[in-house]
């Protein structure tokens, strides 16, 4: 039924239990698992952190995004591994939200895109729609959202 799935994941609780359901699915049909993470470009328009400069910021902002996304990816990796599912893919990518888990499912042509209901968003998440609502419209594959 599943060759290929692709599990977004932020570091969320929801993203957890989402990864929690991947790694079964994976498991049981014996299916490709790619842990996506994805993070929001930083703007320093948007933060009034821009204005103040200290000395203990060792990276950009968007290198740090870029590293705590991975580390969301790497998690899956390793809950994985320890429940016996060899070859699962992190990849980290950065964009909006929905429309990179969006691409990225259409780029490797999942049969499953599985994430969270809720993540770690703003309150844009709750103006312009959560990104759980969005990749389930846009996405021409089967959705899970996982409470």
């Amino acid at each position: 039924m599943f060759k290929s799935i692709v599990v977004a994941v932020d570091g969320s609780d929801h993203a957890a239990k989402a990864a929690e359901l991947a790694i079964d699915l994976a498991k049981r049909y014996d299916a490709k698992l790619y842990a996506l993470s994805v993070y929001r470009h930083y703007s320093q328009l948007e933060s009034s952190h821009s204005m103040v400069r200290t000395r203990d910021v060792p990276e950009s902002p968007d290198a740090t995004l870029s590293a705590l996304a991975r580390e969301a990816a790497d998690w899956v990796v390793e809950k994985g591994r320890d429940s016996g599912l060899g070859g699962v893919e992190p990849v980290v990518r950065r964009g909006p939200a929905a429309r990179t888990i969006v691409e990225f499912a259409k780029e490797k042509g999942v049969d499953a895109v599985i994430l969270g209901s809720r993540g770690l968003g703003d309150i844009t998440g709750m103006l312009l729609g959560s990104v759980s609502h969005k990749v389930n419209s846009l996405a021409g594959c089967t959705c899970i959202t996982v409470k």
